[in-house]
């Protein structure tokens, strides 16, 4: 008997193609079923109600009401689903041909040729026009589906995030809200960002994002296309020449979205053009060598130049003339000396005090435009110098709410090159050009750096920079701005076109200031390439020591923990062996190789000559005969005297031994510990403080005025 294989049909499809037969089926053949089938509902119902006029006229109704209402159910699902309106569209075209067909199918009946004829040409057209359409819509959607974003949500993981709208601004620019669904989030976007800019073929940092506060599934999503900032913009000129300093913001250059750079330094604005009003935000611009930090600081300098109530501090200790020398007469007060950078730091206490209580007595809680006293702007060039010190974080804690904004240019804001502390004290950041755009870090807040902003591009692009805080809404951390273009000599004109509208420094202030204001530099003319340096420096000399020559010992150590002699144990035969054994290596040291004529006849044993009557001679201090002696209480003030004329006379910092001819006259059997004692009194007291220079101290305020 004969077996005869029958070979099985085996479907070698894939799962995928397999779906895609299937819904191939329905899509095409769905409408001619819809036509073949509803003919026969059609029908069977006529013959079913025919005999019943009353019962078929309610059929129709009925009929008719529910396809009214099916219609509008898709119509409302086709809006929530956010189809497109073409889809729309054929969805109402298709549920009203479909309702009417049935019902006047029902009313009249199918069973003549005519209405038979009627039914298949109507519904054929419609199975073919349906055919036909969603052919071609299947194409179109198949080379939507080839588009970007669908590669994005395949092959980074992006399905979970569902683009729901796009739009450009005509300036290179698109922005696109971006939904997080089935419980994807945020972070999970941000992962992909520099997936993302890689498929699209953009460079690090051209998309950001933004969260909803209310809404962490509502993401906005930022796509900087094209760089419009590659050929700069020229400076327009001052923002609002002549007006207050808090009138409205300073203007600094355009971000990449064509919109302008604004900052409010003063916190309160009477109109702040969007910015937001609050607090003084002291701010780091960090980037590195030639990326545009000094240029966009002679900018921010100049426009602040042009206004009233406001007075410019620059301290710059490297190479102030190079960088500022086209704007120094901008600055009311110029410091170029690192010892005298941080004498200035420790001496703003008083200057805060007095302005402090002036807003006190004003009623104020903080500086506000017309309350009589300048904004202090101060800026820091080459930061890392000067900006180690105690003094200069304190100031950044005290200073603000006394109307005082401090700016700390630096090249890496990194914990070798400026405090940690007094980093954490400047809210606001600009992140110029990088080496490594991961440094943003240390000035930008952590919403910029989530957001994507990357300034990794070096000196490549200078002005190209990131401005965070000084009233900047959060949406603006992550948007590349770049610094307005301009010359030197343009500046210089503007400042000094400025030098007729600034206000001059307030009373208080200088008060506060002291000899330090009296003393300080500052110059009347621009500095510019070919020119005469026309400035003069208003300083006088610093006052000369009038201590005794010599060397004090008091310099050389402190013996303030030792108030009397103490008797100690000495061992005789420990010191007389120690003594043979420094004199074996003395003779040792004589005999190999002396240098002729010098110490050949010299022995341990042979006695040295005295020396001539004539020699010079070394004498260290010693305290004075009885007739010359001072009480205590003389010396004191003789002691604070001294410290005030040098203070009056500028004189920033002393040694002991510059002092030490008034207290070794005082009437007492040890005057060192009595001037250890009162030495640590002045430090207590704030008069003076421990210099950067070893064995010195620094002349802080003025001993005869009380301490305010």
């Amino acid at each position: 008997m004969a077996l005869r294989s029958r070979a099985k049909k085996i479907d070698t499809r894939t799962e995928e193609e397999q779906q895609a037969s299937k819904k191939a089926w329905v899509t095409y053949g769905g409408p001619w079923a819809i036509t073949v089938g509803g003919c026969v509902v059609a029908e069977t119902g006529h013959v079913l109600l025919s005999a019943t006029p009353a019962s078929l006229a309610l059929a129709a109704l009925g009929l008719a009401g529910t396809g009214a209402a099916l219609t509008k159910l898709i119509s409302h699902i086709d809006v929530k689903a956010k189809r497109d309106k073409d889809v729309r569209i054929r969805h109402q075209v298709n549920s009203i041909a479909t309702t009417a067909g049935v019902t006047l199918g029902t009313v009249v009946g199918l069973e003549t040729g005519a209405t038979a004829g009627s039914w298949l040409l109507a519904g054929a057209g419609l199975s073919i026009g349906n055919n036909i359409w969603s052919a071609l819509y299947k194409k179109s959607a198949g080379e939507k589906s080839g588009g970007k974003w669908s590669v994005l949500e395949k092959e980074i993981g992006l399905a979970k995030h569902e683009l729901k709208e796009a739009q450009s601004n005509g300036k290179g620019t698109v922005v696109a809200k971006v939904e997080a669904k089935d419980g994807a989030t945020a972070d999970e976007f941000a992962r992909r960002i520099p997936a993302m800019a890689s498929a699209l073929k953009l460079g690090a940092g051209r998309i950001t994002h933004t969260v909803d506060d209310d809404d962490s599934s509502d993401i906005t999503m930022r796509v900087q296309v094209a760089d419009l900032l590659k050929e700069g913009f020229p400076w327009p000129g001052p923002s609002a020449f002549g007006t207050g300093f808090g009138d409205s913001p300073l203007h600094l250059g355009r971000y990449e979205d064509g919109e302008t750079l604004k900052v409010n330094l003063p916190g309160v604005l009477r109109d702040p053009q969007g910015l937001k009003t609050g607090n003084v935000e002291h701010c780091i611009f960090q980037g590195t060598n030639g990326s545009g930090k000094t240029q966009g600081n002679a900018s921010l300098i100049t426009d602040a130049a042009t206004r009233s109530e406001v007075s410019i501090i620059i301290v710059n200790c490297a190479k102030f003339m190079q960088d500022y020398g086209h704007i120094r007469h901008a600055a009311e007060m110029v410091i170029t000396n690192e010892k005298e950078a941080k004498r200035f730091f420790k001496q703003l206490g008083p200057v805060i005090n007095a302005r402090a209580s002036y807003l006190a007595s004003k009623g104020l809680a903080r500086w506000e435009p017309g309350c009589g006293i300048n904004f202090l702007m101060i800026v820091c060039g080459e930061a890392a110098d000067y900006a180690d010190g105690d003094a200069y974080g304190k100031v950044l804690r005290t200073i603000r709410s006394s109307g005082g904004w401090v700016e700390s240019e630096i090249q890496r804001a990194t914990h070798d090159q400026m405090d940690t502390s007094a980093r954490a004290n400047h809210p606001a950041g600009v992140a110029f050009g990088l080496a490594d755009g991961a440094e943003a870090q240390y000035v930008l807040p952590p919403e910029a750096i989530e957001a994507g902003a990357f300034p990794g591009w070096g000196n490549r692009k200078p002005g190209y920079s990131y401005w965070a805080g000084m009233g900047i809404p959060e949406e603006r951390w992550a948007v590349v701005a770049r610094t307005y273009s301009v010359d030197r000599p343009t500046l210089a004109a503007a400042v000094t076109a400025g030098m007729n509208v600034r206000t001059p420094m307030d009373a208080t202030t200088a008060e506060a200031f002291g000899p330090l204001w009296t003393n300080r530099t500052f110059y009347t003319t621009p500095l510019l390439e070919g020119g005469e340096d026309g400035g003069f420096p208003q300083r006088s000399p610093a006052a000369p020591s009038t201590g005794a020559g010599g060397t004090d010992p008091a310099s050389a150590y402190d013996d303030s923990e030792y108030e009397e002699d103490e008797d100690v144990e000495i061992d005789e035969e420990l010191l007389a062996k120690e003594t043979e054994d420094m004199m074996e290596e003395i003779q040792s040291i004589l005999d190999s190789d002396p240098e002729p004529g010098v110490t050949q006849h010299l022995t341990v044993e042979a006695e040295i000559e005295a020396p001539a009557d004539d020699a010079p001679t070394f004498q260290l201090p010693s305290p004075a005969a009885d007739d010359d002696k001072l009480s205590q209480d003389a010396c004191r003030q003789a002691i604070l005297q001294r410290l005030h004329e040098w203070f009056a006379n500028g004189k920033s910092s002393f040694e002991p031994k510059e002092v030490s001819d008034l207290w070794l006259r005082v009437s007492l059997k040890t005057p060192r510990n009595w001037w250890n004692r009162l030495r640590t009194e002045l430090l207590e007291s704030g008069v003076i403080e421990d210099s950067e220079t070893y064995g010195e101290y620094d002349i802080v305020r003025d001993p005869l005025t009380e301490n305010n």
